[in-house]
């Protein structure tokens, strides 16, 4: 089967592991999806005088999957959002928590006159790892967890598949505005990365070789950023680990449709200066860490829809 022609949808569930009864998927603009379900069964561990396996035993099952998307921001990668931040977007701003937010992915593959689906119930976004390149678009990848898989070859009765909208042009360097890298001025940034992280476990009872729920453990935000050497201070200042620093993009071109990402209160140490020999550029490497920011009583903001 072409890979072109998969679609892969989501749906947010009102109850861990279970997908809406008519649900209104929302298609995502991924890239690709990557990931295999672990079922782990594995050789007895038995001996016998003829040295081979007679039996298996049944291990626990896991469930893992990475959607890789270029950044664009929509109704389904709304949904990936909140259940990265564990938050609920509210007048447009999505801040991080600590409330479960499950939703539904449903991978289609092309069969012709007969489509194979499969369905991950009760996933939870465990990363996100969010790079700027410049001269590409940005991309994010969600790492998730779910509880269990299921097959079919027919859609869920009722459901129905709501296109991606606004569907603008994926965000590039080009189209970011840096309003504050760290003090820094009139930074000339040339990448970025940077992971959220859940750091979540699944949980497993007498009774099933799948999990049940998913536990939540620290919330963390971590990265890198580069830009050009044009001032010692740029590296100087960072040689002792500042506090209370600020990270703020505005990402996007279509007014109304962009994207400010904020760390209110972050780390930033351990600065380098590379060298690309005779010919190149100096870059300064910063590292940073988002901490709790009283004024957003979060770590990190996310505001959709900014002019």
């Amino acid at each position: 089967m072409d890979s072109a022609t998969k679609q892969t949808a989501i749906i947010a569930e009102a109850t861990q592991g279970t997908t809406p009864a008519t649900p209104a998927f929302k298609i995502l603009r991924d890239i690709r999806v990557s990931g295999a379900p672990q079922r782990n069964d594995q050789r007895s561990p038995e001996r016998r005088s003829d040295r081979m396996a007679y039996a298996m035993t049944k291990g626990l099952a896991s469930f893992p999957k990475t959607i890789e998307l270029p950044w664009v921001r929509d109704a389904a990668s709304d949904i990936l959002w909140e259940s990265a931040f564990c938050g609920t977007w509210t007048t447009d701003i999505l801040k991080n928590g600590a409330t479960l937010k499950p939703f539904t992915v449903e991978e289609k593959y092309e069969g012709g006159a007969t489509d194979p689906y499969r369905r991950l119930t009760g996933c939870i976004v465990d990363t996100v790892d969010i790079s700027f390149q410049n001269g590409q678009p940005g991309t994010m990848n969600f790492a998730l967890r779910a509880l269990a898989e299921a097959t079919a070859t027919t859609a869920i009765v009722s459901s129905t598949y709501a296109a991606p909208t606004p569907g603008y042009d994926p965000s590039t360097p080009a189209d970011i505005v840096v309003n504050n890298l760290f003090g820094i001025a009139t930074p000339k940034v040339m990448s970025l990365s940077m992971r959220i992280e859940n750091n979540v476990r699944e949980q497993y009872s007498w009774g099933s070789a799948s999990p049940f729920g998913t536990g939540l453990g620290l919330f963390n935000v971590q990265g890198q950023v580069q830009f050009y050497f044009s001032q010692l201070t740029d590296y100087s200042t960072f040689v002792t680990r500042q506090t209370g620093q600020t990270l703020d993009l505005t990402i996007g071109a279509t007014t109304l449709f962009k994207d400010r990402l904020v760390l209110g209160a972050a780390d930033v140490w351990n600065p380098d200066v590379n060298d690309p020999g005779a010919t190149g550029d100096h870059m300064v490497t910063l590292n940073f860490l988002a901490k709790y920011y009283a004024t957003d009583t979060a770590a990190i903001k996310l505001t959709r829809l900014v002019a």
